[in-house]
């Protein structure tokens, strides 16, 4: 399972040397993206490495023309832009704000020179970046052997994972993100989605309220994974 609360900023405290940390403070930029603003597109070139400051994102790549899948769920502090690194700097998915997202921006050029010149920063990154596309991997693999209501409910465990819950309902999810991006992540379609959620209501296991969800029996869902 990957790291879904990898910060970066804390590998740059603890693997940096002071003069690269101070080095990417001073040529560090911040912007703000309204919900369903792109903060970078696929096939663009690769110049910068964002991280969230405040908000929520999501990653869309398109596989298939007119077909997109949603990857993954980011929120504050995690990292954004690192699959463009490599011979061709090119972004290889769309990046979308999910709510009003702030991000900070550093020169691609200037983070490839921070991992260069730190072999452990360096190393806790790339780490970093196998985990999350093990993950990638396995979500391929599940794509092909779990039925839909069994992709639905990674859905909803990438949704838990990313944003958390409520701090005042426990249940309820902290943001909910829409059953067409829940269609997006389990590769299947919106009316596969409502079906597959009045299912796990009628199970006890979810309560849908309006375009919210709370999550009754957490354990007894996920074990729905497992077979």
């Amino acid at each position: 399972m990957a790291n879904h609360s990898f910060r970066l900023n804390d590998l740059i405290e603890q693997y940096c040397a002071p003069e690269w940390r101070e080095l990417m403070n001073s040529r560090n930029t911040r912007n703000t993206y309204r919900k369903g603003e792109a903060i970078f597109k696929q096939g663009e070139v690769a110049d910068k490495m964002y991280m969230i400051e405040q908000g929520r994102i999501k990653v869309v790549a398109s596989y298939v023309e007119g077909r997109d899948r949603i990857v993954r769920l980011a929120a504050d502090g995690e990292v954004l832009g690192h699959r463009g690194i490599g011979t061709n700097l090119i972004y290889t998915a769309n990046v979308i704000a999910l709510s009003e997202t702030e991000v900070n921006i550093i020169p691609m050029s200037l983070f490839l020179s921070v991992l260069k010149a730190n072999n452990l920063f360096c190393y806790h990154f790339l780490l970093f970046f196998v985990d999350e596309l093990r993950v990638l991997d396995q979500q391929a693999r599940d794509i092909l052997n779990m039925t839909v209501t069994q992709r639905v409910v990674k859905a909803l465990r990438m949704n838990m994972d990313a944003f958390g819950f409520d701090e005042r309902d426990k249940k309820r999810l902290a943001f909910t993100i829409s059953r067409k991006e829940i269609a997006q992540i389990a590769d299947t379609t919106y009316e596969s989605v409502i079906r597959s959620l009045a299912e796990l209501q009628q199970q006890g296991l979810i309560v849908l309220t309006g375009k919210q969800i709370r999550i009754l029996k957490k354990k007894e869902l996920l074990a729905l994974l497992n077979g």
